[in-house]
């Protein structure tokens, strides 16, 4: 995190996040070295915390068929590749727009040789053909995590990824944010008492974008589903009645107690489950929030489903999100059933607004902890042993071999954001010393270079 006292130059931060997106290509974003390096710091911590509750990684190739896309229903999102592709076929490959179908493609042509339940995480990138925009480009990275059952999966993984997306927006500092959860078997009967069966995928689309309260121009895109105004009223007074209720609790009696069919009241009691284990669990509540009008595009969601946004920040979003499929494996798997959760984490989307917000520094453009300058060219050899020798102890460790000066040097260094450098003349390396100067407290220690070992890296680290 950026110290408290440093001053943020908001102007210099929408400068920079515009110039991500200067590319040749629209909505291809590149960052500049220290951007980069504080963005993989961001994957590698979410990584780790995939790790630390026990997902493993995995890959898959970034090309799909395009008839395994779409198994999710859509092709509006869909790059082809031509040269791939056979020359005869128009459109028979494509980019894949998310980690969730490759996913499913690939349990079900591989759960022979997988331990169920199946817990994968894999951060990649993705490609969709939208227009580009704040937070949404065209390439992005995803960071996925899911949980696949054989047969069965227990609701009780469904209050797990919502913790574990919880804990891990927690980790990057982020505190101001929400987890917004539904169900869609709850949604979609009530839907089925207000909407043409047919016309519900539809109308889930339509909600999924509507706002609070729900637009003119949703308004009219409901009546074209074949809705009533009587009952469009019905349902956003449903909506915002549960989005006021606040309570989780009382807001669950309270469903209980409309009672409008079967499907209604499964949802409902799946609700209350992962609630109540998120509770036990020990997830502070104050991150949670049930939200009826919460839909998530994509078709395959068949229950559970939840969105992570920005609290105060509507204009910019979710930064996660995921849900319960239970059939989308069945669709590439004929008769086996491969239920599943999972979660995404939108890092590209994430990672600027964090440099916004001051969570995020662009501190250093370097990967090394130490640099170790020259002074003499004709003793490289030995600056060179040094540096190996704390490369042995894992000290990340650059040698400055360009013919410049020391001033130059520490110039360098210094723009670079290396909090240590090594120092030593010609009389000090034969005489086996050297300095490490401390760049931010200016502070500095004679070493012998002669058997450097673990007490430097107190020294370099501490």
């Amino acid at each position: 995190m950026v110290p408290s006292e440093e001053v943020i130059d908001v102007g210099e931060v929408q400068s920079r996040l515009e110039n991500v997106m200067s590319t040749d290509i629209s909505g291809f974003p590149e960052f500049l070295p220290d951007e980069q390096i504080a963005f993989n710091e961001v994957v590698d911590k979410i990584r780790a915390q995939f790790e630390l509750f026990g997902f493993i990684p995995m890959d898959t190739p970034a090309v799909e068929r395009v008839e395994t896309l779409l198994a999710k229903g859509n092709d509006s999102e869909i790059y082809g590749i031509y040269r791939l592709a056979d020359p005869e076929a128009k459109k028979d490959l494509a980019l894949r727009f998310d980690l969730t179908v490759p996913l499913a493609r690939y349990i079900a042509s591989r759960h022979s040789n997988l331990i169920f339940p199946h817990k994968r995480y894999q951060i990649s990138p993705v490609w969709r053909g939208e227009r580009p925009q704040q937070g949404r480009y065209r390439q992005f990275y995803q960071c996925d995590v899911d949980i696949i059952g054989n047969g069965k999966l227990s609701l009780a993984h469904d209050a797990e990824i919502i913790l574990l997306i919880v804990e891990t927006i927690k980790l990057l500092g982020i505190q101001n944010f929400s987890a917004k959860i539904n169900n869609r078997k709850m949604l979609w009967g009530f839907l089925k008492n207000v909407a043409p069966e047919q016309n519900i995928g539809g109308v889930v689309k339509i909600l999924d974008k509507a706002g609070r309260p729900i637009s003119e121009e949703s308004i009219s895109g409901l009546l074209g589903q074949g809705m009533t105004r009587e009952n469009i009223e019905k349902l956003s007074n449903f909506i915002d009645a549960v989005d006021r209720k606040g309570d989780i609790c009382e807001t669950i009696k309270w469903l209980y107690s409309i009672k409008q069919n079967e499907e209604f009241l499964k949802g409902v009691a799946e609700l209350e489950e992962i609630f109540q284990l998120l509770r036990k669990w020990g997830l502070d509540e104050k991150y949670l929030k049930l939200s009826a009008r919460l839909a998530r595009g994509l078709n395959y969601y068949t229950g559970t489903v939840f969105e992570v946004t920005f609290d105060g920040i509507d204009d910019y979003g979710s930064i996660a999100g995921g849900g319960r499929y239970d059939n989308l494996t069945s669709i590439l798997s004929g008769d086996k059933v491969f239920p599943g959760v999972g979660a995404s984490i939108g890092v590209s989307r994430l990672a600027p607004k964090l440099f916004e917000l001051g969570l995020l520094s662009r501190e250093r453009s370097t990967t090394a902890e130490l640099l170790v300058t020259v002074q003499n060219r004709e003793f490289i050899n030995s600056y060179m042993r040094i540096a190996n020798k704390f490369r042995k102890l894992g000290v990340k460790t650059e040698v400055y071999l360009e013919k410049k000066n020391l001033g130059a040097q520490m110039t360098y260094a210094n723009r670079k954001g290396f909090r240590h450098v090594l120092i030593a003349n010609d009389s000090e390396l034969l005489d086996y010393k050297a300095i490490i100067r401390n760049l931010v407290t200016k502070g500095q220690t004679v070493i012998r270079t002669e058997f450097i070992g673990s007490e430097v890296l107190d020294l370099l680290r501490g």
